[in-house]
């Protein structure tokens, strides 16, 4: 059966992506920065402004404004260049990625607080630590200005959306609000 046609619209979209079977999709840290180095390739290539991203050892989510109807090229270049790297790194022969990657077309505001929410909330639900900003492979710490590791991420219209400062965005991500949001934005995933 065919996979149904995917929202290629231009605007902001929460996108995912998972290793093949039970595999990792990152083994250590030069996976991490081998994911970061391309997708820092694809945002500049296509003109993407990047909002968010959360690295989990089999997934990663990310958040991307793409201003023209460029996704599924870029994905299809940040997906290919990692697997292919991945591949060759860690001695792996045959397909890499589980399926075509997720995605869904963030709607409004309120949807976009969700998303977000939810995407850089996944180290915690996975009880990897307490805190999101705690999360080394995300890029939440550099959002709310704990950590200069990620420049290339802009999360100003986040911050926007949530009244205007990282101590706002923080205040909403660990509130119930957030978790309502998060859990009917993600309602596809």
């Amino acid at each position: 059966m065919p996979s149904p046609p995917r929202d290629l619209a231009p605007g902001i979209h929460h996108i995912w992506v998972s290793a093949t079977g039970n595999e990792d999709y990152f083994l250590d840290g030069e996976d991490r920065i081998t994911w970061l180095r391309q997708l820092i390739r694809t945002v500049r290539l296509f003109s993407w402004t990047c909002l968010a991203f959360c690295q989990m050892t089999t997934h990663v989510h990310f958040i991307v404004d793409v201003p023209d109807q460029s996704l599924a090229l870029g994905m299809k270049r940040l997906n290919m260049s990692y697997s292919r790297d991945f591949n060759a790194r860690n001695g792996r022969v045959g397909q890499f990625i589980r399926r075509r990657y997720g995605s869904r077309r963030v709607a409004d505001g309120a949807d976009l607080l969700g998303a977000y929410a939810y995407v850089i909330s996944n180290p915690v639900a996975a009880g990897l630590c307490p805190d999101p900003a705690d999360w080394r492979w995300s890029s939440y710490a550099t959002t709310l200005g704990l950590s200069g590791d990620f420049p290339f991420v802009d999360a100003s219209v986040v911050i926007a959306e949530a009244g205007g400062s990282a101590e706002r965005l923080r205040q909403f991500v660990n509130s119930r609000n957030a978790q309502r949001l998060a859990k009917r934005a993600t309602s596809g995933v």
